[in-house]
C-alpha cells in the first residue's frame, strides 16, 4: 500500500480524523509528521514522524529520510501553518503540491496582495507595515476604517479594525505584544510584518475547491458571518443563498484570483466581500477550509466527500470526469457555528449539552471549554473566547438560524 504523508492535523478531534478516514477508504496508509504525538486511537496512524515542523529544513530532511523506506504518494496539510512546508517537501520528493513560490503567496498576506493587485477589480487598497511610521502613513493613504493584521498569521488571529478615532499608537503596541513569537509560535513566520487594508463593506462569502492541471474546480459559495470587533469567524452556511448571477460572479472572481496566485495541484479556501464596487478578495489560503467546512459541512450538504477529491489531487489522480458541483448537489443547508463568550472569567458551570444533542439537526457539537477553564477575550487571546463549535442542518438560512437560537437557548455557561 502507498502512503500519504500528513503534516500535522487539526485541533478538533472530530474534525482531525475525517482526512484519515477518507484516506483509508481510498486505500492509503497514513504517516503523520508532527510536533507532538496527537494520541489518536491505534491503527488510525500507521507511522509517526516526530519533528519540529516550525523548522522547515529539519522537517524536509525527516520526510526525505522516511521516503527512502516508504513510497509516499502525496503530502498534505489541513491548516495554514504548514502550507509552505508541504510545498518544500513536495518539491524535494517530486510530489503533486502547490509550488514553493505560490505557497509563499498563500501564506504571506502582503505578497498575496502584491500579486492580486494585477487584478485591480478584486483587490482593495493596502499598504505594507514594518514600523509605526509605516502604519501612520498607511492610515493616512488608505483611510479609515481599515484592517490592520499580521501577514503570516492564521485562524483570524491578530486582526484589528482601525476607525477614525482609534489611537493607532495604542493599537500598534497591542499588535506588537499580541503577535510576539514568544506568545504564539505561528508568528515565527514573517515576524513583525503587517499589512493595512481598507475595510470592505458588505456581506462576506467563502469559496473552496481544488486546482489540478491549472483547472479550478469549485465546490460552491458559502455565506459567512464574522464578529465586528476582531473579525472572528463564527458562522458559515453552505450553499450560499445569494442569487445565481451573484454566485457565478463570485466564482469567476475566485478563478481569477486563484490563477493569478499560481495555485496548482492543491486545494484552496478564498474569503471575499460583496462590496458596492463588486467582489473584493480578502485572502486566499492554499489549503482546505477549517471550521468543519471541508470535513463535514460540504459532505453533509451534498452527499459528496470533498476530502477524497483533495487526496486525489495530491496523488495526481485525474478528477476531471468525477468532480461534483457540491452546491448544485446540495439538498439542504448546513452551517458551522461557533459559540463565543461575551465576558471574561472562570467557567463555574455548564448546562444543556444533553438537550442540544437530542436535536437530530445538530449534526455535531463539540465543547471547547470546561468547568474551571478560564475565558479570555481578544485582543489578549484570540482563541480562548470559543466555548463550543457545532454543525447544524436546516432548510435554508432562516431555518438554520432558528435551530441555532434553539440550541443556544438550551446551553448555559456560568462565567464569574
Amino acid at each position: 500500500m502507498k502512503t500519504l504523508l500528513y503534516v500535522n492535523i487539526r485541533d478538533y478531534k472530530v474534525e482531525r480524523v475525517k482526512p484519515i478516514y477518507a484516506a483509508k477508504k481510498l486505500g492509503y496508509r497514513i504517516a503523520l509528521l508532527a510536533d507532538t504525538d496527537p494520541g489518536l486511537d491505534a491503527g488510525l496512524i500507521d507511522d509517526f514522524i516526530l519533528a519540529d515542523t516550525y523548522d522547515m529544513e529539519e522537517s524536509v530532511k525527516a520526510s526525505v529520510k522516511y521516503s527512502k523506506s516508504h513510497t509516499i504518494a502525496g503530502v498534505l496539510t489541513w491548516s495554514d501553518k504548514d502550507v509552505e512546508l508541504v510545498a518544500k517537501i513536495g518539491a524535494e520528493l517530486g510530489l503533486h503540491t502547490i509550488s514553493v513560490e505560490a505557497a509563499k503567496r498563500a501564506r504571506n498576506k502582503y505578497v498575496m496582495r502584491d500579486t492580486l493587485r494585477q487584478v485591480p477589480e478584486i483587490c482593495p487598497k493596502y499598504k505594507r507595515v514594518l514600523s509605526f511610521g509605516d502604519l501612520e502613513q498607511a492610515v493616512n493613504e488608505v483611510g479609515t476604517p481599515g484592517i490592520f493584521k499580521p501577514v503570516g498569521a492564521a485562524g483570524s488571529k491578530g486582526i484589528f479594525k482601525i476607525e477614525g478615532n482609534t489611537d493607532i499608537r495604542e493599537i500598534y503596541e497591542v499588535m506588537i505584544e499580541s503577535t510576539s513569537p514568544e506568545n504564539d509560535k505561528i508568528y515565527t513566520y514573517y515576524p513583525n510584518e503587517y499589512i493595512y487594508e481598507e475595510f470592505l463593506e458588505g456581506p462576506e462569502v467563502s469559496v473552496d475547491g481544488v486546482v489540478q492541471n491549472n483547472i479550478v474546480y469549485i465546490t460552491g459559495v458559502a455565506d459567512n458571518l464574522v464578529s465586528d470587533d476582531y473579525s472572528l469567524d463564527y458562522f458559515e452556511i453552505f450553499p450560499s443563498e445569494k442569487d445565481d448571477e451573484t454566485v457565478e460572479n463570485i466564482k469567476e472572481c475566485t478563478e481569477k484570483a486563484v490563477k493569478k496566485l499560481g495555485f496548482n495541484d492543491c486545494s484552496f479556501h478564498l474569503e471575499a466581500r460583496l462590496t458596492p464596487d463588486g467582489v473584493k478578495v480578502i485572502e486566499v489560503a492554499g489549503r482546505p477550509a477549517g471550521g468543519f467546512l471541508a470535513s463535514h459541512v460540504f459532505e453533509q450538504a451534498s452527499g459528496h466527500s470533498y476530502m477524497e477529491f483533495i487526496i486525489k489531487v495530491a496523488v495526481g489522480e485525474d478528477i476531471k470526469d468525477s468532480w461534483q458541483d457540491f452546491d448544485k448537489n446540495s439538498n439542504h443547508s448546513v452551517c458551522h457555528y461557533e459559540i463565543l463568550a461575551d465576558k471574561e472569567g472562570v467557567i463555574t458551570d455548564i448546562r444543556g449539552f444533553d438537550g442540544v444533542m437530542e436535536d437530530e439537526d445538530v449534526i455535531l457539537i463539540v465543547p471547547l471549554k470546561y468547568v474551571n477553564d478560564e475565558v479570555v477575550l481578544p485582543p489578549k487571546d484570540f482563541e480562548s473566547c470559543y466555548l463550543a463549535t457545532a454543525v447544524v442542518r436546516g432548510n435554508g438560512y432562516k431555518d438554520v438560524m432558528n435551530k441555532i437560537d434553539k440550541m443556544e437557548s438550551k446551553l448555559e455557561y456560568r462565567i464569574v
